[in-house]
């Protein structure tokens, strides 16, 4: 097949694979399971693998002797870090997809799904040349479409009217042959093209139909999907009240952490257009947590620069330098493979840039010294407690009962009333007055917010010792002493250290 080489030779000198050498098992840490269901259940619908030969368990199958089934799990990993702007991992896991010997339609899908990511980095000539050369060798009749749908998108914004052209052609494949699952998901990226150009009667019409078939069919994730687009769509018409009211419904749900960061990064947009700085910087915080938790890179650079944006709007310049600097530091690392500055991460670089240039005498500060200035002269019981209130305060303020708290928190109810008790919680307490405006606690303490209590107690301990270790020059004996535990416990929780 001469096409599909020339297309490999060629597209590996856009992305700088040779600078990039990372382990299987790297490459799957932090994924949420989610990810790999759906990536799974999208290769079967194309029927370019078998319920016998299931790809959740990637490590299993990348060990496999079979090139087409380590093709196809290589370009999922691929297709699962660039959706999350994870490029270092995408050039790994794609320059292995592509060194398998598959046959035709295996090779059309890695293509398919690296066409992606080229499109993200900005090679969009390139993206579109792969998926109309990958026409050439694909037979699959799903996959062809699939590649012609993925063409559509691609002129999302530098031909709008061709792409509702492509996609359209798209709609009407996917009804006639009544595929409900791909059909609802072009539908939506037909809406997103006409918010993008303003028609948002025609985005209404289609966010309608697509909800109007994932209900039907079942389609949650689907459902969840055109709730954050039709969101995003009244944001573009500037009904900001319906929109904020919208979200916080939707953000109690049990959503993915993608769509919950995406509807916690809503929130925090439309804040901003209203200049509430801090109710952005409130919703940022939690989105913060989940994007840098499962290494979501194109929506933690965003988290990054509006926390330091709102921040600097604020006054607060301590906590704007920590985050344009700590978003920086993350930026660097990119820029050392070679990576184009886009999107957010050049409104990073610019905004760091010109902060740095309006505050050149502003003293380096440690945040984690101000976050656990509290815990100083405390014992672990005491400062648990204060963390504790702390936490379920934050809570309270957002649940309207405890049945709702503890499903956030995954906690049952019985625990909570013992919490409750013990704590002497009460309805109305502010956080302000608790930690005597302590912004650089309260911060930190919103960042938890998405966590389980189990994982937000797990986090606080961890980041407590870890500060205090620090501050004693790593004498756990010492770390043991003020906090009035045993050595035991402190060397237990600190092995790693």
């Amino acid at each position: 097949m001469k096409t599909d080489n020339v297309i490999t030779r060629d597209i590996r000198n856009f992305i700088p694979w040779n600078k990039v050498s990372i382990s299987p098992e790297k490459l799957i840490e932090r994924i949420h399971i989610h990810q790999y269901l759906e990536k799974t259940d999208d290769v079967y619908r194309l029927n370019l693998i078998s319920k016998e030969h299931a790809i959740d368990d990637l490590m299993y199958v990348l060990k496999l002797e079979d090139p087409n089934l380590r093709g196809i799990a290589w370009a999922c990993l691929g297709g699962i870090h660039t959706f999350n702007g994870n490029y270092r991992k995408s050039f790994a896991a794609f320059n292995m997809a592509l060194d398998q010997r598959v046959i035709g339609d295996i090779k059309a899908y890695i293509f398919t799904e690296l066409s992606n990511l080229l499109r993200k980095l900005g090679h969009l000539k390139q993206a579109i040349s792969i998926l109309e050369s990958s026409l050439s060798i694909v037979e699959n009749e799903k996959v062809r479409w699939r590649i012609k749908t993925y063409v559509g998108l691609c002129y999302k914004y530098k031909d709008p009217q061709h792409a509702l052209t492509l996609l359209n052609e798209s709609v009407d494949h996917y009804r006639k042959i009544g595929e409900a699952f791909r059909l609802s998901t072009v539908l939506r990226h037909i809406g997103l093209v006409y918010v993008y150009i303003s028609d948002f009667n025609k985005a209404e019409k289609y966010f309608d139909e697509a909800m109007s078939i994932a209900v039907e069919h079942e389609l949650i994730d689907h459902q969840n999907e055109v709730v954050n687009d039709r969101g995003w769509m009244w944001i573009q018409q500037q009904q900001y009240d319906r929109a904020r009211t919208l979200f916080d419904k939707h953000i109690q749900k049990e959503l993915s952490p993608y769509l919950m960061s995406l509807a916690l990064q809503n929130i925090g947009y439309l804040e901003i257009e209203r200049e509430n700085y801090r109710e952005a910087i409130k919703f940022h915080s939690q989105s913060l947590q989940l994007t840098t938790r499962y290494e979501m890179r194109d929506m933690a650079f965003e988290d990054y620069y509006i926390l330091g944006l709102c921040h600097e709007k604020l006054s607060e310049l301590g906590l704007a330098d920590h985050f344009y600097s700590t978003g920086y530091q993350e930026l660097i690392r990119e820029l050392e493979i070679g990576l184009p500055i886009l999107g957010y991460r050049k409104d990073l670089l610019n905004a760091y840039v010109e902060f740095l240039k309006n505050n050149q005498k502003i003293p380096h500060i440690d945040v984690r010294d101000q976050v656990f200035e509290f815990s100083m002269n405390k014992t672990l019981k005491e400062i648990r407690n204060i963390f504790h209130k702390s936490l379920f305060i934050l809570h309270l303020e957002r649940t309207k009962n405890a049945p709702q708290l503890c499903r956030n928190l995954k906690i049952n109810t019985r625990t909570y009333f013992l919490y409750q008790k013990k704590l002497g919680l009460k309805r109305g307490e502010t956080r302000k007055r608790l930690f005597k405006e302590n912004l650089y606690f309260n911060e930190y303490i919103e960042s938890l917010t998405p966590l389980t209590w189990l994982e937000a107690n797990k986090k606080f301990e961890d980041d407590l010792l870890s500060f205090l270790l620090s501050k004693y020059q790593f004498n756990k004996r010492k770390v043991a002493d003020v906090l009035n535990v045993s050595y035991g416990l402190i060397s237990m929780k600190t092995k790693n250290e």
